[in-house]
């Protein structure tokens, strides 16, 4: 008997498909603006991809289109374990590949559950905007919280809410 559990839960680790280890959040992600709280106008396009390398490094990129017609983009490649790792946006990418400045802005995630995550984005070391970030128990949705200050000196707080694609 016990030979027979042991094969069958040997047989279980040979089929299992170790895709399902990734996060949950790995996949695209439109944003909801009906679902979103945060001051201001919309941005008028914003898609997420989080994809999962092999050594479990979760690289995150963000493409919008600001309220103003801006584009833009913002990417990072990090682990959940806390730790800064280098974070680049349109501008810093451009200083990089012009002159070779690497970025002074780091993003950081520490997990609270299967599905959450405390972020940080920092500049210099100092932290600029932080939050939780959660996929919900169906997989169908994304959202996140960021707390930040304005240029008063206030801080705000936002959720976004995006629809899994």
């Amino acid at each position: 008997m016990k030979t027979t559990v042991v094969l069958a839960g040997l047989l279980a680790l040979a089929a299992f498909d170790a895709s399902a280890q990734a996060p949950y959040i790995v996949g695209t992600w439109q944003f909801n603006v009906a679902a979103s709280r945060f001051p201001g106008p919309p941005p008028r396009i914003h898609v997420r991809r989080y994809s999962l390398l092999d050594d479990g490094t979760l690289v995150g990129l963000a493409v919008f289109v600001d309220s103003r017609g801006n584009p833009g983009f913002l990417q990072f490649a990090a682990k959940a374990d806390g730790k800064d790792y280098a974070e680049y946006d349109s501008p810093l990418l451009a200083a990089f590949q012009a002159q070779g400045v690497t970025s002074k802005r780091t993003y950081s995630e520490t997990p609270v559950d299967p599905h959450t995550v405390e972020w940080a984005d920092k500049l210099d070391g100092r932290v600029i905007a932080s939050g939780k970030k959660w996929v919900s128990a169906d997989g169908r949705t994304l959202s996140f919280t960021q707390r930040a200050k304005n240029d008063k000196g206030e801080e705000t707080e936002f959720l976004f809410v995006f629809d899994r694609q």
